[in-house]
């Protein structure tokens, strides 16, 4: 064969052949908008839920999954602070420059080397964002000493009494769903978690099941939980093995007889969710919860802007 025919079968690499691409990632360069996003998103996949987890479920309108994650995490750093006086570090898989900001590439680039040497120690995440694989639904995982019941509680109390349909903090998010612990979605795994966080209301069976266990004798603080009335709500998604009736059975079974079930207009709702292999509890204010629209931030927005619609301007009460 000739030195030319060979030469032609080589890349312009010298050496390599002609079809070889390169693999891999960036090497640690200047990454384009485009690629921070991938790989945010490819960062995010790799979090999962683990035993002991709180947070908040959160669903979202569809195909809006990235600017509902991106609304609802700087919506929780905003609370964070001002309920618990926490600020989140800043997360560089969430802070994806977006060409749609009008930054062009050579200021994008100094932005970037600024930002290196700005740079400061990393630190744990408050707030951190789990995709689930599922369409319209994600989880927001909180740590200490963030309790996602007041939060959840707080954001809706706040979208109902919005002023002004201008001023609304989400246009994405619909329902959260609190969890205040996370176990294993196993007979034992439930149980575990049911027991957990309901000692805190109820007064509970013990083990065996002969007699009660009361939730100061969970708890050790020796105030026995007064009786109230209960019904339980529960989400079963990416998960055969329990049946809705088997998980009813199985929280409700833990329950003393001395608080009684009632669907209509129940104390306390016992939320259950279950996803995949995890199964997490949380316990609610039954009348609140309903008052608040089940923690569904966008029909409480719509409340607010109906009841504004509504209301008499100042002349017209004066006039009456």
């Amino acid at each position: 064969m000739s030195d030319g025919a060979s030469k032609r079968k080589q890349g312009p690499g010298r050496g390599g052949p002609a079809n070889k691409k390169r693999q891999g990632g960036t090497a640690g360069r200047w990454q384009t908008p485009f690629q921070k996003a991938k790989y945010a998103e490819k960062a995010e996949l790799g979090r999962t839920l683990e035993v002991n987890d709180a947070g908040i479920w959160v669903t979202y309108a569809r195909g809006m999954k990235a600017k509902a994650t991106r609304e609802f995490k700087t919506l929780c750093n905003q609370y964070g602070e001002s309920l618990f006086g926490v600020e989140a570090p800043v997360d560089p898989t969430d802070e994806v420059k977006e060409d749609e900001e009008g930054q062009d590439i050579e200021a994008s680039i100094q932005q970037e080397l600024e930002s290196f040497k700005e740079a400061k120690p990393k630190t744990k995440q408050v707030f951190t964002s789990i995709s689930t694989g599922l369409e319209c639904v994600f989880f927001m995982k909180t740590i200490q000493p963030i309790d996602s019941l007041k939060i959840v509680q707080k954001m809706c109390q706040d979208a109902r009494d919005c002023p002004d349909p201008m001023e609304r903090k989400t246009k994405y998010v619909n329902r959260l769903t609190p969890v205040q612990d996370t176990d294993k979605a196993t007979e034992t795994g439930i149980e575990r978690v049911a027991r957990t966080v309901l000692a805190q209301w109820f007064e509970l069976k013990s083990e065996s099941g002969d007699d009660t266990q009361t939730g100061a004798d969970a708890q050790g603080d020796g105030a026995e939980p007064a009786a109230c009335t209960y019904a339980i709500r529960h989400n079963i998604r990416n998960h055969t093995t329990f049946k809705s009736d088997a998980i009813i059975k199985k929280v409700a079974g833990l329950v003393s007889p001395k608080h009684k079930v009632n669907l209509g207009n129940p104390d306390k709702v016992i939320l259950v969710e279950i996803f995949q292999t995890f199964c997490g509890v949380s316990v609610v204010d039954g009348k609140q919860w309903e008052e608040l629209k089940r923690y569904n931030l966008n029909e409480l927005y719509k409340v607010a802007s109906e009841t504004k619609k509504d209301a008499p301007t100042e002349g017209a009460a004066e006039s009456i």
